[in-house]
């Protein structure tokens, strides 16, 4: 068991973030249950300020959805040491494998960050969106509902003979209402995607790369006759729990099992890479924040795995930087570039 007086500096609201102080808090109380002392020190901070509270709920209630979530043993070890460690300890500690092309990199603390923000509404259109950085739900006229990812946006119609949603851009997460009479359907790309009872997360990429993935229940997807086919798209798939398909124009389909806690962690403010080349990486993280990443393409094919939080762009940067032989400058315009070392 720590000491409380190994962490001075660190918990203190006035020295630093009030997120990495409830990490700290949240390290040291999974280590055993602190003496009096600490645990006097503790409410004292979380009275201290209200954002001090908020931030201590929200590293529990991350850490109970990862550890629920069936994440990789070993992501969640290193994020343990990661959270107890110092920033100069786990540097040095990590320093021999800073030129490996492998390495398993984890965030200081996977805390949601990526807000729920208001919805850009049209109800004259049925347009809901949201903005670069939120997350926000809908619920639909039967009782289904939708979430919206960053940067998504979703025309909602009605009617007498059919539930139909077009998702226009970005990811959503579906859970529809059982025990309907009309069909529910959700077009995407030149996809449609037709629900029996169930949840599932759609996403679209450029107008032509659609990912569906089944998280329960029963989805079949379809060839959109308004859009045409593409000559190497199936005309019909049916999708089992744990499925995803992957449809882009002019390549094969692709039906694999995943991992649905990953694929869905954007829902809790959080992206997890397993073993993902870095430039895949950086192009997820930048659908979150507006200070873009540029990463030096000798770099793309670097491998990592780890935890984060959607929308720090800079938190990310440090962590990778600390774990390769990678330096970053800031440009004109706030990118934020990455290259090799010298």
């Amino acid at each position: 068991m720590k000491n409380a007086g190994s962490l001075n500096g660190g918990l203190d609201n006035t020295s630093g973030d009030a997120f990495d102080a409830a990490a700290s808090w949240h390290s040291l109380f999974e280590d055993g249950e602190p003496d009096a002392a600490t645990r006097e020190r503790f409410e004292a901070w979380v009275s201290a300020d209200p954002q001090n509270r908020v931030a201590y709920e929200s590293i529990e209630r991350s850490w109970a959805g990862l550890a629920s979530a069936a994440v990789d043993d070993r992501i969640l070890k290193m994020r343990r040491e990661a959270l107890s460690a110092p920033q100069k300890k786990r540097l040095k500690s990590l320093r021999p494998f800073r030129f490996a092309a492998s390495i398993l990199v984890v965030a200081v603390a996977a805390i949601i960050l990526i807000h729920q923000g208001s919805l850009t509404t049209n109800l004259d259109t049925g347009i809901y969106a949201t903005q670069m950085g939120e997350r926000s739900t809908i619920t639909l006229p039967d009782g289904s509902t939708v979430e919206l990812n960053t940067a998504s946006r979703v025309h909602v119609e009605f009617d007498a003979q059919v539930r139909r949603v077009q998702l226009l851009a970005g990811q959503a997460w579906f859970e529809v209402a059982k025990n309907q009479p009309r069909p529910f359907l959700v077009e995407a790309g030149d996809r449609v995607v037709t629900a029996h009872g169930t949840a599932f997360d759609v996403r679209i990429e450029d107008h032509d790369r659609v990912q569906v993935t089944l998280i329960e229940g029963r989805v079949s997807v379809e060839n959109n006759t308004k859009m045409g086919a593409g000559p190497a798209v199936p005309e019909h798939e049916d999708l089992l729990p744990g499925d995803q398909l992957i449809v882009t124009a002019a390549k094969p389909a692709v039906m694999r099992k995943t991992d649905v806690a990953r694929a869905t962690s954007w829902r809790e403010g959080q992206i997890i890479f397993d073993d993902d080349t870095l430039e895949s990486a950086v192009a997820e993280v930048n659908r979150y924040s507006p200070k873009k990443i540029i990463l030096d393409p000798q770099l793309a094919k670097w491998r990592m795995s780890g935890v984060f939080i959607a929308g720090r762009s800079d938190s990310f940067v440090q962590t990778v930087t600390g774990h390769f032989p990678i330096k970053v400058t800031q440009d004109g315009e706030g990118q934020l570039l990455l290259t090799a070392a010298d």
